[in-house]
């Protein structure tokens, strides 16, 4: 199962992504050479509201969690006053008699927040089968929650109402940054009689074939079907307010093509990209596109915000010492924050490193038009699952699990009116 946060690795026309896929937090490669980057990011104002999350419960996952990227805590805005938090908690489990043999149960603590007080107003324990990722966020208050294959609607009441249910495995989940589409990947045996001179097997012998992966893009809140498509594996499909984003070859080995293809009507260029891989296509937006592609002869990554029109909003060049990159965005597309750990060294494509290598996991948030970086902070616990830093509905406020506590910040207005492209630094 590959429910958590994945790699933004996107597939088309049979290109794959790096399997390791590292850039840093922000800013140029000079400016994060720096020593007190650390320190910079912990700099800046205090928060406005902090809950110590002892008291709720709440303990350090052990550094499994850590290099096997499990889910085990989240964090999120149900409105701008509070917050749906939620973590793993600790103890042993009496195994059900009806559960398979490799279900890896553990009990879910789920905890609303007010952030003015810092009361728990509502509580709820869920029993999990596994270790992966297990809410998502829709808007308008609501998530989903998954328990193994069948997916359930909760709100700031934490009741579990049925919401959709899989014959087979559930593999993938993405929600568009504005929550209004959704992609729902499942796993499809399909199985066929062979005729009588079948090399497969015995005449009338029913075989099982290869299994696919069944992709849907639905609207979540009254699930209407808007597209389906089958792939021989999970893949990244970037959502946009009508439809989708591909990658296609350009006219050069190292040019791409970003395609933008409504579900109705004809596709278009949205922009051309120089990399010397697969570039990685992140929608920040329902109208915002964030490529990261390889510039030649380095580590280093070139990274180009589009609009879904094609005008380049901001570029950037940032540095392969960063991996394992999550996002959090604003429904209104006004900020995204974004979240990665980082390596005491840099690190190319299929280098191995330790656990003893991380050294934190760097959140900044972000002005989606303009690229301006708006806040930096370290998150502690370090969760290579992410989902330990949120975004309210409107930008206004981002909240962070760090140094015993959950971290409330007021954020300025953002700025939406695109600065002139910068060139990448040299």
């Amino acid at each position: 199962m590959v429910l958590g946060d994945r790699f933004r690795c996107f597939v088309v026309a049979g290109l794959a992504c790096a399997a390791l896929l590292a850039f840093p937090l922000a800013g140029s490669a000079s400016e994060q050479k720096k020593p007190d980057a650390k320190r910079k990011a912990d700099a800046g104002p205090p928060p406005a509201f902090r809950i110590e999350v002892a008291p709720l419960g709440f303990t350090a996952p052990s550094m499994f969690y850590l290099s096997a990227r499990l889910a085990s805590a989240t964090l999120d805005f149900i409105d701008n006053d509070h917050l749906l938090f939620t973590f793993r908690e600790g103890g042993l489990l009496q195994r059900l008699p009806e559960d398979p043999k490799e279900d890896e149960d553990q009990v879910v603590c789920a905890l609303v927040l007010e952030i003015a007080t810092g009361k728990v107003v509502q509580k709820a324990e869920w029993r999990m089968h596994d270790h992966q990722r297990y809410l998502w966020a829709i808007g308008g208050g609501e998530f989903l929650v998954r328990q193994r294959n069948a997916l359930y609607l909760t709100d700031s009441r934490l009741e579990l109402r049925p919401y959709m249910q899989f014959d087979s495995q559930l593999q993938s989940i993405d929600v568009a940054p504005d929550h209004k589409l959704m992609t729902v990947e499942f796993q499809k045996y399909e199985r066929q009689a062979p005729s009588t001179d079948d090399p497969i097997g015995p005449p009338g012998m029913t075989v099982i074939r290869r299994p696919s992966t069944q992709i849907v893009i639905l609207r979540p809140h009254d699930l209407t079907v808007i597209a389906r498509s089958e792939a021989h594996h999970v893949v990244d499909v970037p959502l946009l307010q009508d439809g989708f984003l591909e990658l296609l070859e350009g006219k050069r080995p190292d040019l791409w093509e970003i395609h933008a293809k409504p579900f109705a009507g004809a596709s278009a260029v949205v922009g051309e990209v120089k990399s010397a891989c697969t570039p990685t296509m992140i929608s920040l937006s329902a109208n915002v596109v964030l490529t990261v592609g390889c510039l030649g002869g380095t580590s280093d990554h070139a990274v180009t915000a589009f609009s879904a029109k094609g005008a380049v909003l901001w570029q950037n060049r940032w540095q392969p010492r960063y991996i394992w990159p999550t996002f959090e965005y604003a429904e209104n597309g006004s900020r995204f924050a974004y979240g990665s750990l980082e390596i005491n060294h840099s690190i190319g494509t299929m280098d191995p490193f330790g656990d003893d290598d991380v050294r934190g996991q760097m959140v900044g948030v972000f002005d989606t038009e303009t690229g301006k970086l708006q806040l930096a902070k370290n998150a502690s616990p370090v969760l290579s699952a992410g989902h330990n830093y949120t975004l309210t509905a409107d930008g206004s406020r981002f909240a962070i699990l760090r140094e015993g506590a959950v971290e409330i910040y007021d954020l300025p207005p953002a700025v939406t009116t695109p600065a002139p492209a910068v060139a990448a630094a040299k």
